[in-house]
């Protein structure tokens, strides 16, 4: 059970680390789209939208404008 809980650790961990770094992101270049943020970080668009969603819930980002032309602005 101890190597469970370490696993699960270690995956929180990155994903929190991920999470800030997607944060402090979009408090640098606010405005920006998924697919821009994802190529930028280098990072595949499904992740970058789990962590999108998870900001959103937690009230640190929100989206602004038109689905077409809007992106993410930082609540922070």
């Amino acid at each position: 059970m101890l190597e469970i809980a370490g696993i699960n650790e270690g995956l929180s961990e990155g994903i929190n680390e991920g999470l800030n770094l997607l944060l402090g992101y979009i408090q640098r270049r606010p405005g920006m789209r998924t697919n821009a943020l994802a190529k930028r970080m280098g990072k595949p668009v499904k992740t970058l939208e789990r962590w999108i969603a998870r900001l959103k819930k937690d009230k640190k980002i929100e989206f602004r404008g038109s689905k077409k032309a809007g992106g993410y602005w930082s609540l922070k």
